[in-house]
């Protein structure tokens, strides 16, 4: 991966193992990564210790999941079903758009390779699980 994608994705990356669900995800995020999805849902978690910071962007997350996703245009359906799916066309450029709004809502993580050389990106189960259940009832 080259080291523009590296830097635009800097605040974005989480260096440490990948894993799938969303709490253990959120708990393994910095405090300025926690801050910065606390901002995408206008949410105050200044005044909170790190577990209710975890719990309150959690529930927000997974909370406001289906009606943030009735939100999307069809570019970022297509991009987040892409990504959802394992078939992300890299060459499109509103792929790195999407992937910087969807680490904004707590929809995707990036956990860097252990060789630094690429992204894991990595949708918790949860919302899997939700997204699942929404395409089936469509």
């Amino acid at each position: 991966m080259s080291d523009f994608l590296l830097k635009i994705f800097e605040n974005e990356t989480i260096n440490k193992l990948p894993l799938d669900k969303l709490y253990p995800i959120l708990e393994s995020l910095d405090e300025k990564q926690l801050q910065n999805i606390a901002t995408t849902y206008s949410l105050d978690i200044n005044d909170l210790n790190n577990s209710e910071k975890v719990d309150r962007i959690g529930r927000e997350i997974t909370g406001r999941f289906a009606e943030v996703l009735n939100t999307f245009d069809e570019k970022e359906h297509k991009s987040f079903y892409d990504f959802y799916n394992g078939s992300v066309d890299y060459s499109d450029e509103n792929v790195y758009v999407n992937m910087k709004k969807f680490t904004a809502l707590g929809y995707m993580y990036l956990f860097l390779s252990k060789s630094g050389t690429y992204f894991n990106f990595v949708i918790p189960v949860e919302l899997v699980e939700m997204y699942e259940r929404l395409l089936a009832n469509s």
